[in-house]
């Protein structure tokens, strides 16, 4: 059927799906749609002077599956076409990984065509979905609940790992395949598992596409079709954009992605959940992501307060700290505390990570230059309550900042600093009898300032040996 050739040939060229010298491994299950792709495939392999390649896949779930790999191993042969094989137990795989049938067979399929792809040097794959296929897809997405992108249902191309993979037949529809097979002498392969209904997308084809067409609308599959092109479109265009603004709005600091909320929020609404989606995919696959996902996100992103955490799929979390957003993976964010330990005095103290030093000097007040250095405290060291320690932040400290009216909850100062929460712990204090006499690199404790009743100076020194550290401490961001 000539007219079938130069359709698809259309289709190739209205998406870009073919160029000259392509190396295409053809996936072919030995059914009326793979079978008829490879056999226009190679009547237009002059045409495009283009290598050609068969893939069959044996999943190991029906008993003639094995008969079946065979028979497509003969056309290939008798085509004088290069063959590649394997048989993967696919239900044995879904039981380890516990996925539905669907979900397991695509994600062995694509395993190996990417390895066969490889081991022939082929830049393509060729998969037979046609326009039927298409139909279905979006009704499908349509049942179960879908965003505009679902509307699109199967794409014409798109990237697999380092290859493309390309679907000839989607403008094609299933009548005028099974025609072009019964013209050819093709001889299809049936996969008796189409045609039960215990599978929803079999029930779709079966039984409510023929009833919709019958009762409502005779043309629904080449509605479908024209809504899915059409959605492809917008798809296309709106991921472009989003991808464009991530670039813009986003950026990598220390294992963590930080998402400007300020931009993100005055988006409008068609792109701010896909610039969301977009910087999910950062950390989590694309799969897990859904709308429940991207809402928790944007939820976050426009709260009210200075910090709030969730969690999300594959390990991740997302942090609001004042101006951005956070993401990162909980076992990278995973840290300690620091460990209490008596302040040197003189001397030098290290926390137990090493990430910082405390160095401590006595002084006369007339020896000090004013004021002290953001890293440096000057305090009375008559007055103090007791040994000095190095360590971290405990439920119900409190806190007299010095210039305030009186003590506060050590939480509520750090929130007034723009501590993000993330950062509290990981802030060293010093302290004295159970009181808090300095929030290093912040602010010392109101009773133990320098007065002219002052006699000895106890001079403190912070250092970072780690600058990492010392970003992480200071953020607010």
């Amino acid at each position: 059927m000539l007219m079938l050739a130069k359709k698809m040939i259309r289709y190739i060229e209205k998406h870009r799906l073919l160029q000259e010298g392509d190396r295409v491994l053809a996936a072919v299950s030995g059914g009326p749609d793979s079978l008829c792709l490879l056999h226009l495939l190679r009547s237009l392999a002059a045409h495009y002077r283009l290598s050609l390649i068969v893939a069959h896949l044996d999943h190991r779930i029906r008993p003639e599956a094995r008969q079946e790999a065979e028979a497509v191993r003969r056309i290939a042969r008798s085509w004088r076409l290069p063959f590649e094989g394997a048989a993967v137990d696919v239900p044995a795989y879904r039981a380890r990984r516990k996925l539905s049938p669907s979900e397991a067979s695509r994600i062995v399929r694509y395993r190996f065509l990417l390895r066969a792809a490889e081991k022939h040097g082929a830049n393509k794959i060729a998969l037979g979905h046609q326009l039927d296929d298409l139909a279905e897809t979006v009704l499908f997405n349509l049942l179960r609940g879908t965003g505009p992108d679902g509307l699109a249902g199967i794409l014409p191309c798109r990237p697999l790992g380092e290859v493309e993979l390309i679907r000839p037949l989607l403008g094609t529809t299933r009548e005028e395949i099974e025609r072009y097979c019964r013209e050819y002498e093709l001889e299809p392969l049936l996969d008796s598992s189409n045609l039960q209904t215990v599978y929803t997308r079999n029930r779709i084809r079966l039984e409510l596409i023929p009833h919709l067409e019958k009762n409502y609308n005779p043309r629904l599959r080449r509605s479908l079709a024209e809504l899915a092109s059409l959605a492809a479109s917008d798809r296309i265009y709106f991921a472009r954009k989003a991808q464009k603004i991530f670039e813009r709005v986003a950026r990598h600091k220390d294992g963590k992605l930080l998402v400007d909320r300020a931009a993100l929020t005055t988006l409008p609404a068609a792109l701010r959940g896909r610039v969301v989606y977009r910087a999910l995919l950062e950390y989590i696959p694309a799969k897990k992501i859904g709308r429940r996902q991207v809402e928790q996100l944007l939820h976050l992103a426009e709260g009210e307060g200075p910090a709030r955490q969730i969690s999300l799929p594959a390990g991740i979390r997302a942090r609001r700290s004042y101006g951005h957003l956070h993401l990162f993976s909980a076992r990278s964010a995973a840290e300690g505390s620091f460990v209490p330990q008596l302040l040197q005095i003189p001397g030098r103290t290290a926390s137990t990570g090493g990430e910082v030093i405390i160095e401590a000097s006595l002084r006369r007040p007339r020896e000090l230059p004013w004021p002290p250095a953001a890293e440096q405290a000057y305090l009375d060291y008559d007055s103090l309550p007791g040994p000095l320690q190095l360590r971290s932040r405990w439920p119900g400290a409190r806190f007299y900042p010095q210039g305030a009216p009186g003590s506060k909850k050590l939480k509520e100062f750090m929130i007034d600093q723009k501590v993000p929460r993330h950062c509290r712990d990981r802030l060293p204090l010093i302290v004295a009898g159970g009181e808090v006499v300095w929030v290093a690199g912040k602010r010392i404790a109101h009773p133990y300032r320098v007065t002219e009743k002052t006699g000895r100076v106890l001079v403190l020194q912070l250092h970072y040996l780690n600058r990492k550290h010392r970003r992480r401490t200071d953020e607010t961001v």
